[in-house]
């Protein structure tokens, strides 16, 4: 075992991750890497479109069909689906469902997303945890090229509550609307592609801060911010084929990352753990230090595949 897997005990028995050698049905793609004991899990995957989503089941050691996306919270109690995604533009809500694995108890939340002036509910997308893993977040906005916000809804956990949060006209590409490492504000990009920054809102939708850096806010693992929230990170590049960690007091640069990249893989880009991230690597995705080089590779990839995975947070901060 390397030494970014010594988690395990300090963190107790999770429940089972793949193990080395699972295939990922469906891509071509293979888990090389013992996943036990560390602080992101492997949730699911995707081909880079919204068809064929699988999630990982731990009571049945394997990755089974998904009805949307799908997320686990941080500590690994709660499962969240979203029913309806992005192309689901249609007068019925879209709906989250929840699964709760301490008790067993499933439950649907009917998501306040508003309409459009046709009577359709506006597009719903990426559900995010935050790192706490008390809220569900989950971003609503207009399609296009330059896709604008409405708004986020927040479902509170455990009662269930949902509240839509109104934020107009931030840039939502890739992943959207991500926490800030308190989960008490949210970050997301602003402005045009080529010309943007990073706005941090409360979760009443007052901004409160403004970074003019590159790129935007990243989601996957433990998120934007690292564990200490001194350094954010973004998908800075044409093309994501570079992360720039940021100073989270200063705005200034830290370092530039060139990643591995491939037309037909999706980016993932986030925090493994203070000193590393989550990102593509040469042979699929893995883990490398804030040089570049890589630690370690987790999922292996064929080139010519298509695939999506998505690594969650596995531990409360």
């Amino acid at each position: 075992m390397t030494v970014l897997a010594t988690l395990t005990a300090a963190l107790g028995a999770p429940p089972a991750q793949p193990a080395a050698g699972t295939a990922l049905p469906g891509t071509g793609a293979t888990v090389v890497a013992d996943l036990a004991g560390r602080p992101v899990q492997l949730t699911s995957y995707a081909p880079l479109s919204p068809d064929g989503q699988r999630a990982w089941s731990p009571a049945k050691k394997a990755f089974v069909e998904s009805d949307g996306p799908f997320t686990v919270s941080p500590g690994e109690r709660w499962e969240a689906t979203l029913v309806r995604g992005a192309r689901s533009r249609v007068a019925v809500p879209p709906t989250v469902r929840l699964l709760d694995r301490r008790t067993g108890r499933a439950s649907e939340v009917r998501l306040p997303v508003p309409k459009d002036p046709e009577g359709n509910h506006l597009n719903t997308l990426w559900p995010t945890w935050s790192p706490d893993g008390r809220h569900l977040l989950l971003n609503v906005f207009e399609p296009g090229h330059e896709p604008r916000s409405e708004g986020i809804v927040l479902i509170d956990v455990p009662s269930l509550k949902a509240r839509f949060v109104r934020i107009e006209n931030a840039l939502i590409t890739v992943g959207g609307f991500q926490w800030t490492r308190d989960s008490k504000g949210v970050v997301v990009r602003w402005g045009r592609n080529g010309a943007s920054t990073i706005r941090r809102y409360d979760l009443t939708g007052a901004v409160e801060r403004t970074w003019k850096v590159r790129g935007r806010p990243v989601g996957h693992g433990l998120g934007t911010f690292s564990p200490s929230g001194r350094r954010f990170v973004t998908a800075c590049t044409s093309l994501e084929k570079a992360a720039c960690v940021w100073d989270t007091r200063t705005g200034k640069a830290v370092t530039r990352i060139d990643v591995a990249f491939s037309a037909v893989w999706g980016p993932v880009l986030g925090w493994y753990d203070e000193r590393h991230l989550l990102a593509p690597v040469r042979d699929g995705f893995g883990v490398v230090d804030l040089t570049g080089k890589v630690v370690e590779t987790l999922v292996k990839v064929d080139e010519k595949q298509q695939i999506y995975p998505w690594f969650d947070a596995r531990v409360k901060r």
